[in-house]
């Protein structure tokens, strides 16, 4: 009995972890209901887990000292094996802050204290503000350098963020819709108010292609490849109307972000304020605030979903809820400009929940992700390589 004891604290932080996983067992789930019985502290430890806003909480306590150097120190004192007493308090100690955080750090369940770390890598940095804009004429603008500029039918101000677009009175006989676009690149972000005062937050590698003049037209048609989070101005006589690749989405006022990446087999459209109509081949889906459209081959299917999971990339973090270490390198290699090569088809199906810092090294980011799940990472120039560890 004294053994188990002695054991228990990283033991339970390894169950804990697979149940947050989803790959918690019959035997794992009989042991974490024991010790949630045992003390309304453990109960109260577990709610905190679950929340992931504290997770976020606690990670950025922690990234606010010397990740680096700190860590170093644990990893230093854990390989000079000094006395099994102090050594035993120290993976005690690592396992509660461990658990507190969701992450599950392999030396903590056994005597053997191994952690294989992410490779060292330079230069590897996290997006920023950076966009193309090719006007209707034809003339090509970089943003990060562009100040203001006098277009034919609209005035456009930038700060190196923000490009703001102010629509110029046409004259009654001018009916040709022209289009300007802007595109944002892998390891980009963008925002942009258009002409009608529709403002829109472009992810990386997206693409908006939008009318140099909303003024003359019956409805404000744009079209998207990417990603992009809409906060849409009211104006009941003109619908606004997005079409991606294989849908639109219509609206009269009203905020959701839209995922329809030209690379991606499935497309998301996720409302947080408003009301939606998803126009997929002449069925029209209506969407509630905390609704989620997902096109998939041809079919719209509706789920009702947290949206802050499919917002937060418009701040300082990322989001995930459950999903597949897969769905999440894609992210990060538009965001970072980094090549994913995985050992195995398996590695891929690996998931993880919590918040990732989205203005973090990419170092430190993948590190994270190693110690929350069974996989490791080696980086060399700009190709990650995920696998499981051994």
């Amino acid at each position: 009995m004294k053994n188990s004891i002695n054991t228990y604290p990283y033991d339970i932080a390894a169950i804990i972890l697979a149940y947050l996983r989803s790959e918690i067992d019959e035997n794992g789930q009989q042991k974490l209901d024991v010790w949630l019985e045992e003390a309304d502290s453990h109960k109260a430890l577990f709610a905190r887990i679950q929340d992931e806003k504290m997770q976020y909480e606690d990670i950025q306590k922690i990234l606010s000292y010397d990740a680096g150097g700190a860590w170093q120190v644990v990893k230093q004192k854990a390989t000079q094996r000094k006395r099994r007493r102090h050594l035993m308090r120290m993976y005690r100690i690592a396992a509660v802050v461990v658990v507190v955080l969701g992450v599950a750090m392999t030396f903590f369940f056994k005597e053997k204290t191994t952690v294989v770390p992410v490779a060292k890598v330079e230069n590897i940095t996290p997006g920023r503000s950076i966009a193309k804009l090719t006007v209707a004429s034809g003339d090509v603008y970089h943003l990060e350098s562009l100040k203001q500029v006098d277009l034919a039918v609209s005035l456009a101000s930038n700060d190196g963020k923000e490009v703001v677009f102010t629509d110029q009175q046409l004259a009654e006989n001018v009916k040709e819709i022209r289009y300007n676009k802007i595109e944002i690149p892998r390891g980009g972000e963008y925002k942009i108010t258009l002409g009608d005062g529709t403002r829109v937050y472009l992810n990386a590698q997206t693409e908006l292609r939008f009318p140099e003049s909303f003024a003359n037209s019956e409805q404000r048609l744009v079209y998207l490849s990417g990603e992009a989070y809409f906060e849409v101005a009211k104006n009941q006589s003109k619908p606004f109307i997005v079409q991606c690749r294989d849908y639109a989405v219509k609206v009269l006022g009203t905020s959701f972000n839209v995922n329809s990446y030209e690379d991606d087999k499935t497309s998301k459209t996720t409302l947080a304020t408003g009301k939606v109509e998803i126009n997929m081949g002449g069925k029209l889906t209506v969407l509630k605030p905390g609704h989620q459209a997902i096109i998939k081959d041809g079919k719209v299917n509706v789920e009702e979903v947290d949206v802050e999971v499919y917002t937060t990339w418009m701040y300082e973090n990322f989001r995930f809820k459950s999903e597949s270490i897969q769905e999440i390198m894609t992210k990060l290699s538009r965001w970072y400009v980094v090549d994913v090569f995985y050992m195995n088809e398996s590695v891929k199906n690996y998931h993880f929940t919590g918040y990732l810092p989205r203005y973090a090294k990419i170092t430190d980011v993948l590190e994270l992700l190693s110690l929350t799940t069974n996989i490791k990472f080696d980086v060399k120039g700009r190709t990650v390589t995920v696998m499981e560890k051994l």
